[in-house]
């Protein structure tokens, strides 16, 4: 069985940073006008990766930390890496399959979770998202 490591602590040993800024919406979200939106910038290495990143409103203002960010993507990434399909995708998210909206999100977060393993490269992916205790 393979330990499971804190995040901070995966964070700090790989030294992976984060930089951020405040926008006035998500263009990946519907709503996101009544939110909390940032423009995150996450480094690796000598490898970035950028996105949106949104949280509610009753947060009120409190910027983003790296972990939850990297929460984030960890478990977006991993609901991708167990669909085997689109089709698959849906049903473990409840999603109609002739969605047009559904499939958008589809492409949009397998997207982003190949930006992640660019970011973090194949090791440090498999571990963020198998092998770290979660937020």
């Amino acid at each position: 069985m393979t330990e499971t490591v804190k995040l901070s602590d995966f964070v700090k040993e790989h030294d992976i940073t984060m930089i951020y800024r405040q926008s006035d919406r998500n263009p990946h979200m519907e709503d996101s006008d009544s939110m909390d939106n940032y423009r995150v910038t996450l480094r690796c290495e000598s490898r970035r990766m950028s996105l949106y990143f949104s949280k509610g409103i009753g947060h009120n203002g409190k910027p983003p930390e790296i972990e939850e960010v990297l929460d984030c993507l960890a478990g977006d990434s991993a609901g991708i890496e167990n669909a085997s399909s689109f089709e698959d995708f849906c049903d473990e998210l409840g999603y109609e399959e002739d969605s047009r909206k559904a499939e958008k999100i589809y492409k949009a977060t397998l997207s982003q979770a190949v930006r992640l393993r660019n970011l973090l490269g194949n090791e440090l992916y498999e571990t963020l998202l198998w092998n770290i205790e979660r937020c």
